[in-house]
């Protein structure tokens, strides 16, 4: 299929910082995609909401940019 640029999204998440702990996230690539270290739940949350956005956004770019270069002439 297409991989998405998950160094995007990798700075994206951990320029976060926990409002209460002060302490940034940590991405794990994964095999089946990715995880979120976090020092807390609420944070993670919020967190795992902001990496889907931007998956959305990674997605919508790749798709684009294919749909672009079949219709290339």
């Amino acid at each position: 299929m297409f991989d998405l640029n998950y160094d995007v999204i990798k700075q994206e998440i951990e320029s976060e910082i926990c409002g209460e702990h002060g302490i940034h996230p940590e991405f794990i690539k994964t095999e089946e995609g990715f995880g979120i270290k976090a020092c807390c739940d609420p944070f993670r949350m919020a967190l795992v909401q902001k990496s889907e956005k931007s998956i959305e956004e990674q997605t919508e770019k790749l798709l684009n940019k294919i749909m672009k270069d079949m219709f290339k002439e």
